[in-house]
């Protein structure tokens, strides 16, 4: 049988993926992240590749969308994930654009553009490509099938209830260490020791910065995420510790530009170190690009 675990952006996977590892073992586990969600008959033949030539794997990890299990010709398989409240998942995914992917915007958009306007709400929304912060849970887990604007289902062919059937198991980042230990226990397994994740920016309460109508036009980009993660409710006892205190605006901008500009140095340091290494990732981007577009 074999776990495909998929990982929604910003919703415990890096946590995941070392839990993961706890459970099958280096060798038995697969981080694999394709280039691109779109294309999935290339996805497909890239992870029946990657699986054939690693036989010993018993689980697959990554940023990959619902479809690939057509990949295993015979294999069984179950698929596993984790939601979020969609609000707080796309204040997460924002942050980490601006803060963890710096050097990325910066190739694209040059810092002005990204960095150059001090409201919060503003500069969380000067992330957005393409509309790529819609229904980010449901793009994953409905992959096939378009999202209609702001989550409006006319045309789909399945139900929300229906979507969520086709997991094996659904957690929620809310409660991550309950459910993996749920998660555990059908999966016949040791409890695994819960880690705390390599993503976390640590920033303050950015939710608490924002208005209340900025919060409806975030609620109003997810109204499928919404519907979705109201199918899979928070283990009880799971909720997380209280937020941190609420930080003003002006703080919470300071506090992300000053971890954005942390990582350009970083960047740049690494970069002037080894000129391959920055141009495999001028290639990377190049090639997303191009499979976005083909």
């Amino acid at each position: 049988m074999l776990t495909l675990f998929m990982h929604i952006p910003k919703t415990g996977g890096q946590t995941l993926h070392d839990w993961l590892g706890h459970i099958y073992g280096p060798s038995g586990l697969l981080v694999w992240n394709p280039p691109s969600l779109w294309g999935l008959g290339r996805i497909r033949a890239e992870l029946a590749a990657l699986l054939a030539s690693r036989p010993e794997v018993r689980a697959v990890a990554g940023h990959f969308p619902y479809g690939v299990h057509e990949a295993l010709g015979g294999r069984a398989y179950r698929y596993v994930t984790f939601f979020r409240d969609p609000v707080d998942r796309w204040i997460s995914e924002r942050v980490h654009h601006i803060t963890k992917n710096a050097d990325f915007f910066l190739l694209r958009r040059g810092f002005p553009e990204i960095y150059g306007d001090s409201d919060l709400f503003q500069l969380l929304r000067s992330t957005i490509i393409r509309d790529d912060d819609i229904d980010v849970q449901s793009r994953f887990t409905r992959h096939g099938e378009p999202i209609p604007p702001h989550g409006k289902p006319a045309g789909w062919k399945l139900s929300t209830a229906e979507v969520v059937e086709r997991f094996w198991f659904v957690g929620r980042q809310e409660s991550l260490t309950q459910d993996c230990r749920r998660l555990a226990g059908l999966l016949g397994a040791d409890d695994a020791p819960v880690s705390t994740s390599r993503n976390v920016a640590g920033l303050g309460n950015v939710r608490s910065g924002l208005t209340a109508d900025e919060i409806a036009w975030i609620e109003g980009r997810n109204v499928a995420d919404i519907t979705l993660c109201q199918q899979v409710p928070v283990t009880s006892g799971g909720h997380p510790a209280a937020p941190p205190a609420a930080s003003d605006r002006a703080t919470l901008v300071e506090a992300i530009l000053h971890a954005a500009l942390r990582r350009v140095g970083e960047c740049f340091v690494a970069l002037h170190a080894d000129r391959l290494a920055a141009q495999k990732i001028l290639d990377h981007y190049a090639a997303r690009d191009a499979a976005r577009a083909a």
